[in-house]
């Protein structure tokens, strides 16, 4: 199985709806149309969002609109944030059953960076990260990400 998993954006919508819908940021509805693309062909993929409120959530999980950003916010507060919240505990969680895909800025990664630096995962990110780091630039993560889910599938068993 993969686990996708992105970070929230500003743009919401106005009422309360699944993640995967909530976020109508392009980043998130880009990685959402390559993880049903890659659901379409068989490829067992679920898709998890790094809200900025809520920590790690399900695409599925309804969630009520907010603002707040990690953007902005010194990385020792971050991390702090991300242990409050149980983010850390969720994301290893996932690790451990998963493949894991992190497509996520750069705040949103440190938020997660202890874990990814002792788990094998995958992160799709322009910086410099731990695990299977593979660099993208900031607007073609999404071809990145369905290019890796695809070749990841076929190389399977």
């Amino acid at each position: 199985m993969f686990a996708v998993v992105t970070n929230c954006t500003a743009s919401k919508l106005k009422v309360a709806g699944p993640a995967r819908e909530l976020y109508t940021g392009p980043s998130v509805q880009r990685v959402v149309r390559v993880v049903d693309e890659a659901r379409s062909r068989g490829i067992p993929a679920t898709l998890y969002i790094i809200s900025a409120r809520y920590g790690l959530v399900h695409e599925n999980d309804i969630i009520e609109p907010y603002d707040e950003t990690l953007s902005g916010k010194r990385p020792e507060e971050i991390k702090a944030w991300a242990r409050r919240t149980g983010l850390h505990a969720a994301f290893q969680k996932i690790a451990d059953v998963a493949t894991v895909i992190l497509v996520v800025s750069k705040p949103y990664y440190i938020a997660v960076e202890d874990v990814a630096c002792q788990s094998d995962i995958y992160v799709l990110a322009p910086y410099k990260a731990c695990g299977k780091w593979i660099k993208t630039g900031n607007f073609n993560k999404h071809l990145v990400l369905r290019k890796l889910l695809f070749s990841l599938w076929s190389k399977r068993g």
